[in-house]
């Protein structure tokens, strides 16, 4: 999608604009404190950290809502100071709606050039549904504008976790999983490679080091949480359940059981040749044959975690798995009463098998 049109300035004129531009920078370079007050326009060290941040300007946001929004983001050190430079220059209403790549720790100045007096450069925006597989991703990238599903798929082939990761990344493991599912922006032209880069990046941000301890803290390094949150992921439906459901398998996994999670038996169905083609990569109806197939990730024959994430988990699940929900539940099924995507718990086998009889029957 590419921003929104640049909208005229009215009748400033570009001398006018120039002027007030210049006016400005005058201003806010030489005497800030005293147009604004002592202490409103902060005098931070020069900062090293520019990365880029996407930021959708929407209609009918005023300029004191888009300074805010901008020094929440990192991108401005004080959204005030935005607010007044467009008052001072007579943009209020010329602030132009549309998806921004924006860098953080910009100058005011260079933001409202940026929202009002150049033409914008257009932008690709994607969204990656969590709890997508890299071979999903794949067809949403190309559909997006990121070159072709083989580029994308080549081109996570070829890469590699972020280097927080790699002392727990499998020789031989794939990036499932370790591509973070989330919204982005980036300029016309990017390639699938950067696009991936930037999903590593964002993952290892989400992925705090608090949130990587607390999992360590559990039993399990990254790869092995990434993987349990993938099943949470695929499991849960409602948010606040995946705290509660990822209890349960850490009940299993210390009882050394079986994770029993359908969800694994659907990737562990995938790999088979074929089954793609004619299931999809989730096959919804799963047969009492398809339960026993033999694989390392059908959670229903082998104990514990597979080899790997079979799906991209998003920070909710990651957050479930890092901090779980201390429970004495063993067992859950879908809620078919209520078809909200609920679940039912429960601690004993007779009483799964009474929700099961109730709430899920054949």
């Amino acid at each position: 999608m590419s921003r929104g049109r640049v909208t005229p300035l009215g009748g400033l004129g570009i001398a006018g604009v120039t002027i007030a531009v210049l006016l400005a920078s005058f201003f806010i370079a030489r005497t800030p404190d005293a147009q604004l007050g002592e202490g409103l326009i902060p005098h931070p060290a020069p900062a090293t950290d520019r990365a880029q941040v996407e930021y959708t300007l929407e209609e009918g946001r005023s300029a004191g809502d888009i300074g805010s929004d901008l020094e929440a983001l990192g991108v401005l050190k004080s959204g005030e100071q935005f607010e007044f430079l467009v008052s001072l220059m007579g943009l209020t209403r010329n602030l132009s709606a549309g998806d921004y790549v924006l860098k953080r720790n910009s100058s005011a100045l260079s933001v409202v050039s940026e929202l009002t007096v150049q033409e914008s450069a257009p932008v690709l925006r994607v969204t990656f549904p969590e709890g997508t597989r890299i071979e999903e991703m794949a067809v949403i990238a190309e559909r997006a504008g990121f070159g072709t599903k083989e580029e994308f798929l080549a081109a996570a082939a070829a890469a590699l976790p972020p280097p927080v990761f790699l002392d727990a990344f499998p020789q031989g493991a794939t990036l499932q999983g370790y591509l973070f599912p989330d919204t982005y922006f980036m300029p016309v032209g990017s390639t699938a490679a950067e696009l991936i880069a930037y999903m590593l990046r964002t993952l290892e941000e989400r992925f705090t080091p608090e949130l990587r301890a607390a999992a360590q803290a559990r039993g399990l390094n990254t790869h092995q949480a990434l993987t349990l949150a993938s099943i949470v992921e695929r499991e849960a439906v409602l948010a606040e359940e995946r705290p509660r459901i990822a209890g349960v398998f850490y009940n299993r996994l210390e009882a050394q059981d079986m994770l029993g999670a359908d969800p694994t038996v659907q990737f562990a169905i995938s790999l088979l040749p074929g089954s793609v083609e004619e299931f999809g990569y989730w096959k919804k109806e799963l047969t009492r044959e398809d339960l026993k197939v033999e694989s390392p990730y059908n959670t229903r024959e082998v104990p514990g975690l597979p080899p790997g994430p079979i799906a991209n988990p998003g920070l909710d699940s990651i957050k479930a798995v890092a901090n779980p929900e201390e429970t004495d539940f063993y067992y859950f099924v879908a809620n078919g009463v209520k078809g909200d995507g609920s679940h039912v718990f429960a601690v004993t086998f007779e009483e799964h098998q009474a929700n099961i009889a109730r709430y899920n029957p054949p």
